[in-house]
């Protein structure tokens, strides 16, 4: 295991009198907590459903509210098994995820991932508690929001949702007021925790960095991104100068390189596919460093 690694025992784990993160160490669902409604943000992969079940029933919570950061299949493949658990929940997405989990190039790429992870669940030891996935989410219950919007789940607290630009289709992320924890899925890239961030810049590197800037502004106290643990307050503003200067830095290195687009997808899968990125398939980061290579070329 990665030195990092944060046992499954360890969570729930609370972050702020408002927000816990659920899930395990690679995938993260933060549960935000008022005083009438509770929030779920994430819905991670089929594999871990069971998993986030229990805890939700060990904490006898039932989320009112599911909301869907971005239509990428270790975001939404978990999808399926809450709505089915929590059939009250109000389910919520940023305007065009519904499209992109509908095409067929990204259904098949869902399912097929969905598989894959859930085996690498099983070999680091996180058993899933069903079969993977054999058809795309439903997406008939997901109501899409325009941002930003304010969800109000009672006692002055509150969960803002606020556009995520430059990685998805139809991202989101969420700013829990008054504890000032910040949702941010994927949008700072890939967390090596105390390591590095890969960038992730897969629909623009503009409005990716211009993110980065957008979540400076906002001050966060704690970053929560989906995958590999919380950034608690000491360690917020290294991590937002990492996830800025990596960028620029890949995007320098694709610009500048001498080499064809094949052999640089060549080089930055063979530099960013290691560790924990090694839950997804090899197909799936070949691809993202496609995307990176394209994006970056138009920045």
């Amino acid at each position: 295991m990665p030195t990092p690694y944060i046992p499954e025992d360890r969570f729930p784990m609370q972050v702020s009198p408002g927000v816990q993160v659920i899930g395990n160490y690679y995938f993260n669902l933060m549960l935000i907590t008022g005083k009438e409604k509770s929030l779920l943000f994430e819905a991670g992969v089929s594999g871990m459903v069971d998993q986030v079940i229990r805890q939700l029933e060990m904490l006898d919570i039932s989320p009112d509210i599911i909301v869907v950061s971005h239509p990428h299949a270790d975001h939404v493949t978990g999808l399926p098994g809450l709505a089915d658990r929590f059939k009250h929940a109000r389910i919520i997405a940023g305007t065009g995820a519904k499209n992109f989990m509908s095409h067929p190039k990204a259904v098949s790429a869902l399912i097929a991932e969905d598989r894959f992870i859930s085996r690498r669940l099983g070999e680091e030891g996180l058993t899933p508690g069903r079969p993977s996935l054999d058809a795309p989410p439903d997406v008939s219950r997901i109501e899409e929001v325009d941002c930003p919007a304010r969800l109000d789940l009672g006692g002055d607290i509150f969960f803002d949702l606020l556009p995520s630009k430059g990685h998805s289709p139809g991202a989101l992320m969420g700013l829990a007021v008054p504890d000032q924890v910040l949702c941010c899925s994927d949008a700072l890239g890939f967390h090596y925790p105390g390591r590095d961030f890969w960038p992730l810049f897969f629909t623009s590197a503009a409005d990716y960095l211009d993110t980065i800037k957008q979540i400076r502004a906002l001050s966060p106290n704690i970053i929560c991104p989906a995958h590999q643990g919380p950034i608690m307050a000491d360690n917020v503003s290294l991590a937002l100068e990492t996830a800025e200067s990596r960028a620029l830095e890949i995007i320098k290195m694709i610009k500048d390189t001498p080499l064809n687009d094949e052999a640089l997808v060549k080089k930055l899968f063979n530099i960013s596919y290691k560790d924990e990125f090694c839950i997804y398939t090899k197909e799936n980061i070949k691809n993202c460093a496609g995307l990176l290579v394209k994006r970056a070329r138009e920045y």
